[in-house]
């Protein structure tokens, strides 16, 4: 256990840094916040005078529920922030939206919902400068690790004033620093996996996430076994696509995305993100040559072997 709380730790800490490596990358973040009188109280673009309230832009558009109409000059920024899987999530979302040429999206390793108070703090400084508009989580093993240990609360899972004690010190807490700056929020939750006592941990969770928009108008959450699991409610590595034909969505490992998991689950995640702020979508992204495939890190090819061709009955 002293094992897992060290590496917790130093995958949060990476989590800061991988903010800092988006800035020295060259990421279009906007410095400042949308406090009244800030730098982005009024960012270039059409944009609406209330946010979520039904208006329209200089020209007669409706401006979408996200509060603006993204543009080339001043794109969507969104944040992917989870563990390893959301990291082999993050690739198609990133071509759809940047092919569109009106969103900049960049992933930020957080493996688990960050406890310690000095990260935290720096995590609140980032967000100041870094500016998201929109954070996509999605974390599964590294919390369920640390719900096991109790890491951060007064009580321990299998209490029966866990789930609220969670949600008070924990859960809460977070969504409300991640929205401090305005952000919205889209929380998915974890789909099955091949270990079945990871399953019990990820139900308890998932119950607790799918909670949010409950308490968080700018919260919404996604239930990723709708795209992984097929029409079954148990793991399964190989679905049926809407097409009919058998793709591979999950590694060999029971637990990370396939390139045809990554476009299922991330078509429905731009399809969420499109909806809010009517950014466009490029063409392209989810055919089989889309580029992003074919990263050997994210999706080792032994790892996600290919599945016969036939057609699902």
């Amino acid at each position: 256990m002293k094992l897992l709380r060290i590496l917790a730790t130093a995958f949060a800490i990476s989590f800061v840094l991988g903010f800092t490596w988006g800035k020295s990358a060259g990421v279009p973040w906007q410095s400042g916040t949308r406090d009244s009188g800030s730098p982005l109280a009024s960012p270039p673009g059409p944009t609406s005078t209330v946010l979520g309230v039904a208006s329209t832009t200089t020209d007669g558009r409706p401006v979408p529920v996200g509060g603006r109409i993204p543009t080339p000059e001043n794109p969507l920024r969104v944040v992917m922030a989870g563990d390893s899987v959301m990291a082999g999530l993050s690739p198609p979302v990133k071509a759809a939206f940047e092919s569109g040429t009106a969103g900049s999206v960049r992933f930020v390793l957080t493996p688990s919902i960050i406890r310690d108070a000095t990260v935290r703090f720096t995590w609140e400084q980032q967000l100041a400068e870094f500016d998201p508009e929109v954070v996509v989580m999605f974390v599964g093993t590294w919390e369920s690790h640390e719900v096991e240990t109790g890491s951060g609360q007064a009580v321990t899972l299998g209490d029966p004033s866990w789930r609220a004690n969670y949600e008070e010190q924990i859960l809460d807490p977070w969504v409300r620093l991640i929205t401090s700056q305005g952000a919205r929020v889209l929380w998915i939750g974890s789909p099955a996996a091949a270990n079945p006592e990871a399953n019990l941990v990820f139900a308890g969770l998932n119950a607790v996430f799918s909670s949010l928009p409950e308490r968080f108008s700018e919260a919404a959450y996604l239930d990723a076994s709708t795209a992984l699991q097929g029409p079954d409610t148990g793991f399964s590595p190989v679905i049926p696509d809407s097409s009919g034909r058998l793709v591979r969505t999950r590694q060999v490992d029971g637990l990370h995305l396939c390139p045809d998991g990554a476009r299922l689950l991330g078509g429905e995640v731009i399809a969420r993100i499109a909806a809010d702020w009517n950014v466009p979508v490029g063409t392209g992204w989810d055919g089989p040559g889309a580029s992003w495939r074919a990263d050997p890190q994210l999706y080792p090819e032994e790892s996600c072997p290919e599945v016969p061709a036939v057609t699902a009955p």
